[in-house]
């Protein structure tokens, strides 16, 4: 009597650790893959001075691809984000 039940508790066991791997398994490889950059390309200008007439530098992080940028940096820059659509 006592064998029947531990085999019971024992089938059991088994197979909760089997729905369990199965569900974590079936998750691991179906979900989508966090984007570590986020879902947000942008665009910023820098500016010579205060006037904000001179552009002196361009930087583009795009949701895709490596970044692109040229010129110099400055305190004055003018940031537009454009949502990726993640």
């Amino acid at each position: 009597m006592f064998r029947n039940i531990l085999k019971r508790r024992i089938l059991f066991a088994i197979l909760m650790a089997s729905m369990l791997l199965g569900v974590a398994f079936s998750t691991a490889f179906t979900c989508r893959p966090a984007n570590a950059r986020g879902c947000v390309s942008y665009t910023m200008y820098y500016y010579s001075d205060a006037t904000w007439s001179t552009v002196i530098g361009y930087y583009y992080r795009p949701c895709e691809g490596l970044p692109y940028s040229w010129g110099s940096t400055s305190q004055y820059k003018n940031l537009e984000e454009h949502d990726c659509g993640c």
